[in-house]
Parts: structure tokens; sequence; C-alpha cells
């Protein structure tokens, strides 16, 4: 298992590392299209359709990814698939049609001005064709398809990248130019995935089927929810006790914050299917503790790195307008990689205790409404984030420890103490830097030498034994293209 999660996360990892890199290679073009105002408004949409995708389908993709693996036959997973697409689509309709329909009230509710209306409309239009297109990309991996993921993803960043040139920059469309782009990008990548997967769909439909993944999946949308409002809330927050421009710098942090994900979207796409597939196998846990060690290893150098030079960062995608969101990045990269890595923690999803996910990320949305109802009064922004880092802890700790009942996993807990502190105590240094007001080369040599500690600490704390590190090198050099288009 370890060695088809290497070269699946690689693949995944790389294809997640062009495409998120071209999305990021746009802020410098929504940042001089857009105001800080105008870029909270385009936060706010995203994060409307991050919920939309929660809630709308019911979480219909994890029921089928539940029940691929037992069904091995091609034609039980081909009605399975398609019973998923079909309903999919049938509530991603109801929601274009009801989004269309309230778009004025909505709006005001959302963004508050009336100006952003057109914009608005074409967001829902865009969260309705992209839930399809999720939908289709996670099939993917369950086919265990990793170049064709890949495939899809850079297809997907390069459309978004030609629409929003052409609609932004040259017919200077503002806001609705960037909702146009991603709308067309997302119904493009959509139609390649639908043509790459024309063997895997068919016009069927199961109503025992759906019953089945809905069983499984309908309760994780409480759950889903839960995460969304943890994660979320502080855009609502923010617009609520400040502005629109509060959102916009927040949202400019966390898009550079955003780049850690990068770290794990590769691990996240290839270790979910080959956990359910391996996990009654003895060596399986003291795998995932190995692969958690070495992703805790580049994700703490890649977290530091984005703190330190956040700044530096800012000044190369974005305009002056946007600098205040550079000092979050230190505080958002570590929360959006807590949120997401309980996925080396499988035990909840093996045992089917979804409940307990529900309990787990209810008492995380209730940390994050408190924070955000406190902090962001007093403290804004910097509130905001805090009240983020607070309810990523609190949720990846409860479920580690949870997991840990039900599929106990030998993680290596004293090196990944001592290398958490490391990364403390390195930013921490970092931020002292940036106070002095150095030199610009200085300053850059004394946040490389930052970053030389923080290796070598992971290194003779033992999170990452040169023997292990000579392994996956070795082990990266002999893959080869052996996943299947």
């Amino acid at each position: 298992m370890l060695k088809a999660a290497l070269r699946d996360s690689l693949v995944y990892g790389l294809a997640s590392l062009l495409s998120k890199g071209l999305v990021i290679f746009l802020l410098p073009l929504y940042t001089r299209v857009l105001s800080p105002g105008d870029y909270g408004a385009y936060d706010l949409l995203i994060t409307l359709g991050a919920l939309a995708n929660l809630v709308v389908a019911l979480e219909i993709t994890q029921g089928l990814a539940r029940y691929w693996a037992d069904a091995p036959e091609p034609a039980a997973r081909k009605r399975l698939a398609s019973t998923s697409l079909w309903f999919s689509v049938l509530m991603y309709g109801l929601f274009l049609l009801i989004g269309l329909l309230a778009a004025p009230q909505l709006n005001a509710l959302v963004l508050g001005d009336a100006r952003y209306l057109d914009a608005f409309r074409l967001g829902v239009g865009f969260i309705a064709v992209n839930g399809i297109y999720y939908l289709l990309l996670n099939q993917f991996r369950w086919e265990l398809r990793s170049k064709a993921y890949a495939l899809a993803s850079v297809a997907y960043a390069l459309f978004t990248l030609l629409f929003a040139l052409v609609f932004c920059l040259w017919l200077g469309l503002g806001l609705v130019g960037v909702m146009l782009a991603q709308l067309m990008a997302a119904l493009l990548a959509g139609l390649l995935c639908l043509w790459l997967l024309r063997r895997t769909f068919g016009w069927l439909f199961d109503a025992g089927q759906l019953r089945a993944m809905l069983r499984f999946s309908a309760p994780l949308v409480p759950a889903g929810l839960a995460v969304f409002i943890s994660l979320y809330i502080n855009r609502f927050a923010l617009n609520h006790f400040g502005s629109l421009e509060d959102v916009g710098h927040f949202g400019i942090g966390s898009r550079i914050a955003g780049l850690a994900a990068l770290l794990i979207l590769g691990i996240q796409a290839a270790l979910t299917p080959l956990v359910y597939q391996h996990y009654r196998e003895p060596q399986t846990p003291g795998q995932i503790a190995r692969l958690f060690s070495w992703f805790m290893s580049v994700a703490l150098a890649g977290c530091l790195f984005l703190a330190l030079f956040a700044r530096e960062l800012l000044m190369l995608f974005a305009t002056p307008e946007f600098m205040a969101g550079a000092a979050l990045v230190g505080v958002l990269a570590p929360s959006l990689l807590l949120s997401q890595m309980y996925i080396f923690a499988p035990g909840i999803a093996i045992a089917k205790k979804t409940h307990w996910q529900l309990w787990v990320t209810l008492l995380s949305a209730m940390a994050s409404v408190a924070g955000n109802w406190l902090l962001v009064p007093l403290w804004g922004i910097w509130g905001a984030a805090l009240a983020t880092l607070l309810a990523s802890s609190l949720f990846f700790l409860c479920w580690l420890s949870l997991s840990q009942r039900l599929y106990r996993i030998p993680y290596a807990w004293r090196a990944l103490l001592l290398s958490s502190l490391g990364f403390v105590v390195c930013a921490g240094v970092g931020v002292q830097l940036e106070a002095m007001g150095l030199a610009l080369p200085l300053t850059l040599l004394l946040k490389g030498l930052l970053m030389c500690v923080l290796l070598g600490v992971v290194v003779v704390c033992g999170l990452l034994p040169l023997a292990d590190l000579r392994a996956v090198v070795q082990q990266l050099r002999r893959l080869g293209g052996s996943a299947r288009v």
C-alpha cells in the first residue's frame, strides 16, 4: 500500500501543484481588476460554493466511495456510479433554479450590495456546474486513475486562466468576468471528465443503491456543515462586524496560506481509497504512521516557508492594498492543514462511526462560532485567524483521539511534538525579524537560516530519519507511469 500511496500521491500532488499554482498566478490579475471589497465579495461567493458542495447532493460522493470497493463487478459499479451522477444532477439542477429565482434576496443577504447581483447569478451557475465537476473528478480517485485526475485538474486550471484573461483583462468585466471565467472553466472541465469516464456512467438509476449510499453519506452532511462553520464562519463574521474589505484582506491571506494545502491534496486523493482496500492488512497501521511522519516533515517546513516569506509572496502576487493579509499566513497555513489531516486517522471512517464525526465537528464548529464572536470585534482579521486556528486544532485532536480507539496507528509522538515546537519557535523568530526592519538581503538570509534550523530539528528528532529520507527518494525514483488514464 505504501508504494501505491507514494506513486498516486506524487501524481495527484503534481496535478494539484500545477492546477492550484496556475490559479495562484491569477492573483496578480484579480488583485488588479478587483478592489479589496470586490475580492471580499468573490471570496464570499466561493465560500457559498463550498457550503453548497456539502449539502446540495447530500455528500453522495462519499457514499459512492465507501461502496465502490465492495462492488467488484463492472456492471454493479456502473449502476452505482450512474445513480450517484443522476441524483447529483437533479439536486444541483434544483439548486440552480431556486438560486436564480431568489437571486435578488440572496444577494442582499450574502453580499449586501445590489451592484453584485449579476456576479451573484453567475456565481450560482458556477456553483451548480462545479458541483457536478467535482463529483466526476473524484470518480477518477475511486477508479485509481491518477493520470486522468491530473489531466482534468490541469485542464480546469488552464481553462480558468484562459477565460480570466479574456473576460477580465481583455473585456474588463471585473467581478462579473471572474465569475464567468470560473463558470466556463467548470463547464468545459466537466465535459472533459464525462468523455474520459464515458464507460463508467450510463442511463442507469437504482433507488436501492441510492438509499444505501445516502444512509452512509447523509449523516455526514451535518458534520460537513459543522466543518464549514469551523473554517468559513470567519468570512461572515468579518462581513458582519467589519466590511467586505476585511473579508478581502482575510481572503488574500487565506489564498497564500492555501499553498500549504498543496502538500496534502495529493496524499488526500490517493490515501483514502487505498486505506479502504488495505486496512485489514497487519502492516497498514505502521505504513500510515510512517507516511504521516513524512508528511509532517514536509508540512512543517512548508508552513514555515509561507509564514516567513508571506510578505514577499504578496509583493509578487498582489497590490499594496492587500498587504494586510500577509501577517495572517503563519496562523492560517497550519489551520488549513490541521483541518485536513484527519485522513491519517481513518478509524472513524473504517468503523463507519459517522455519528462520532458529527459530534467532533459540532464541537469544533461551536468553538469557531464562539471564537469569531468574541475575537473578531476585538481584533478584526487577527481575531478571525486565531479563532480558525483554535477550531482546527480542537477538531484534529478530538478526531485523532477517537480514531485511535477504533483503529490504532503507532504515531511517532515524541518526534511530532518536538518538531512542532521547533516550528513555533522558528516562526516566532521570523515575526521578530520582520519587526526589526533589517535590510532585505540580510532578512532573506536569516529567514533561510531559520528554514535550515527547522529541517535540522526534523531530522535530529527522528520525524524524518535519514534512512527514511533515502528510502523516499529511492521510491520516488522507481515510480513509473503505472497509473492508467
